[in-house]
């Protein structure tokens, strides 16, 4: 995994908490690019047991050494990242590890018995586990359901053990003796947020952008409970979100949530979509923004603004505002787009903003994000680790999440602040004033979540581990199968000692 040859999935997460690991890998990184280092590959790869902190210090016993204090790692370990693997037999297979069953190793709870690409895995109990007497399941099947076939109907028949329902499934349930099997899932870690070009080659918005109250006008002007309904018509408040990290998954030494931290616990009980506050917002705008015969300050009238193939346009330099939303072509995308815009029209006003509607039709990495090709984009990111620096490190004015190029060097100082700092309580609360900014400062809106789909499932519950990071949700250990489906009812009574078992284990 630390050589680049190799092209590890995600190992830029961990490569700076291990010491010596990052030195390591671009080492081999520049000699592979042509660069004398004065040292050969041969030589950098044999250096690793003296250079890198991870050593096999008995049979049973792996010892990390890291760059500096990480009260975070345990989330660390539960990535793919650290799952382990022999030497000599990742030697024998090489480029063909993971191609077939043969040539995989296993030391979990399952192993696979057959493999039938792209239609059947079987995984069989692995009699050999160090824990076996808690695996509690023979065997389990993942097929492929052919195209044409439900998976409500293959739940209905007994065929499959758990089956998601799209929004079209769901209502022709409905009024059924099935409906009472349905229950809503928890919600991911992702989190869905809306973002601006501060950089923008529309010198309407690049100039509007940088003004604080246009920026709150956006943010309160766009409802997230509508937008989510999408998705979920029964219950979209349940899929909102208005904190940029997610909430259920860091807690301190008492048990606190990082989200319940003074100033972030506002945002996340206070939907911030006010209609009346959006258009006091804009109003001061307009009166930072433009002069009394509404031509915006410092934009030169005349300006082509080429974005293609998106968009093209001329900028009047004048009221109303043009911005540019992009968005993907799918139906659901541009019933995305048409809802914002009406938003943002009837919220902030015709005669101030004019959104201009851009589609991509191919690709939305190509069209838009390589060409700068937006003004108003909506986009999404996990959450890999349990610490808020996972993505706050990721939005500074130099982070990789940083697609505003915004500037903002208050809040890299609040962050760089947060980083020396080890007791939970007090890492959270500074972090919680870096993000805290960010939301003061309307940087980012966030609006929603990922997951919570609509399931039927004959696996009890909360019988299985749980846990958001690393490969922890596809884990099988403990699952029991009850002969009739999970009722709604069972399904909240279970979630319900759930979370009181949580609950008494905060602080411990």
């Amino acid at each position: 995994m630390a050589d680049p040859a190799h092209g590890a999935k995600n190992f830029g997460t961990i490569r700076n908490v291990v010491k010596g690991l990052a030195d390591y890998y671009y080492d081999l990184a520049d000699i592979d690019d042509g660069k004398d280092i004065g040292k050969t590959r041969d030589e950098v790869v044999a250096s690793f047991g003296e250079t890198v902190g991870v050593k096999a210090l008995d049979r049973y016993t792996l010892e990390y050494t890291l760059t500096g204090p990480t009260p975070y790692l345990l989330s660390y370990v539960c990535l793919e990242l650290f799952l382990p693997i022999e030497q000599e037999f990742i030697d024998q297979v090489g480029e063909d590890f993971g191609t077939s069953k043969e040539n995989l190793l296993y030391c979990g709870g399952y192993y696979i018995s057959e493999w039938d690409r792209d239609k059947l895995v079987v995984m069989a109990k692995n009699e050999h586990y160090w824990d076996k007497d808690h695996i509690t399941l023979k065997s389990l099947n993942f097929e492929a359901v052919a195209d044409g076939v439900s998976g409500v109907e293959l739940f209905q028949r007994g065929q499959v053990a758990t089956t998601r329902l799209t929004s079209e499934e769901l209502s022709t349930i409905k009024s059924t003796e099935w409906e009472d099997y349905v229950y809503l899932a928890d919600k991911t870690l992702t989190t869905y947020w809306f973002i601006y070009n501060f950089e923008s080659r529309n010198p309407e918005f690049q100039a509007a952008i940088q003004n604080l109250n246009f920026r709150k006008a956006l943010y309160t002007g766009i409802d997230a409970v509508t937008l989510s309904a999408i998705w979920e018509p029964e219950d979209p408040e349940f899929f909102c979100r208005y904190t940029l990290l997610p909430e259920g998954c860091m807690f301190d030494e008492n048990g606190m949530d990082y989200t319940d931290y003074p100033g972030l616990v506002d945002y996340k009980n206070n939907p911030p979509y006010d209609a009346e506050l959006a258009r006091e917002y804009m109003d001061k705008a307009i009166e930072e923004l433009c002069d009394a015969d509404g031509n915006i300050i410092g934009v030169t009238p005349g300006t082509k603004v080429d974005m293609l193939p998106i968009a093209e346009f001329t900028s009047d330099g004048k009221l109303p505002i043009d911005i540019l939303y992009t968005c993907g072509s799918s139906e659901t995308e541009m019933k995305h787009a048409l809802l914002v815009k009406e938003m943002l029209t009837n919220n902030l006003g015709s005669e101030n903003v004019n959104v201009i509607l851009g589609f991509s039709n191919i690709s939305f990495s190509d069209e838009v994000w390589a060409l700068d090709n937006w003004d108003l984009v909506h986009d999404s990111y996990g959450f890999r680790y349990g610490d808020p620096s996972a993505n706050l490190n990721r939005i500074t004015t130099d982070g990789t999440l940083n697609d505003s190029e915004y500037e903002v060097p208050e809040f890299d100082a609040l962050v760089e602040k947060a980083n020396e700092i080890y007791t939970i309580n007090e890492r959270y609360a500074a972090f919680a004033e870096a993000e805290l900014w960010m939301l003061d400062n309307a940087m980012i809106k966030p609006y929603m979540t990922g997951g919570g789909s609509y399931r039927m499932t004959r696996v009890v519950p909360y019988t299985t581990p749980e846990g958001y990071f690393g490969m922890v949700s596809y884990k099988f250990k403990g699952a029991v199968i009850q002969d009739t489906p999970v009722t709604k009812a069972q399904h909240a009574q279970l979630r319900k000692e759930y979370e009181e078992a949580l609950a008494e284990l905060a602080g411990k």
